[in-house]
C-alpha cells in the first residue's frame, strides 16, 4: 500500500491529475503477478469503474511508461505491462503468452561485463527469454 501512496504522491507533486480510475490502474499493476495488456487492465478496472474508457487506460499507461514506473513487454505483437521495474528476467511462453518474472542476481554482473566491453554507461536493462512454460512444454516433447 505504501508503494501505491508514494507513487500517487509523486505523480500529484509533478502536477498530474490523480483520479480514482488512475489510482485503480496503478494499484492493479502493483498487485498483479501477471503482465496484463491494456485491454485486460480495462476489463478489470471496469468492474469497479464502469465508466472508465480504454483511452484512459492507455493514457495512464503512457504516463507510467514515461515516468519509468512500468515496463512494456511486446509479446506476439501485443503490448503487456509490468509495474515491477526492478531488474529481472521475463520468461515468455511462446505458446500461451504467459510471462513470469525470475529474479537473477547475475544480471548485474552481466550488465557490468557488457558496460566494460562496450564502454557504455548502462543505467537500466531488460531481459526476456522465450520458450514454453511448464504447462505448454509437454505439447512439444
Amino acid at each position: 500500500m505504501q508503494q501505491l501512496e508514494e507513487l500517487v504522491a509523486s505523480l500529484r507533486e509533478e502536477g498530474f491529475r490523480i483520479t480514482p480510475q488512475r489510482i485503480a490502474i496503478v494499484d492493479y499493476l502493483l498487485k498483479t503477478e501477471e503482465h496484463p495488456s491494456a485491454e485486460h487492465i480495462h476489463k478489470t478496472i471496469q468492474k469497479k469503474y464502469p465508466m472508465v474508457s480504454l483511452s484512459t487506460v492507455y493514457k495512464t499507461l503512457d504516463l507510467l511508461k514515461e515516468k519509468k514506473l512500468v515496463n512494456e513487454i511486446e509479446v506476439e505483437g501485443e503490448a503487456r505491462f509490468d509495474a515491477h521495474t526492478d531488474e529481472h528476467i521475463n520468461l515468455v511462453c511462446m505458446n500461451c503468452g504467459k510471462i513470469e518474472d525470475i529474479d537473477e542476481d547475475s544480471l548485474k554482473e552481466i550488465q557490468n561485463r557488457v558496460a566494460k566491453k562496450s564502454k557504455y554507461l548502462i543505467v537500466k536493462g531488460s531481459f526476456e527469454m522465450f520458450g514454453y512454460c511448464n504447462n505448454c512444454k509437454s505439447k512439444f516433447n
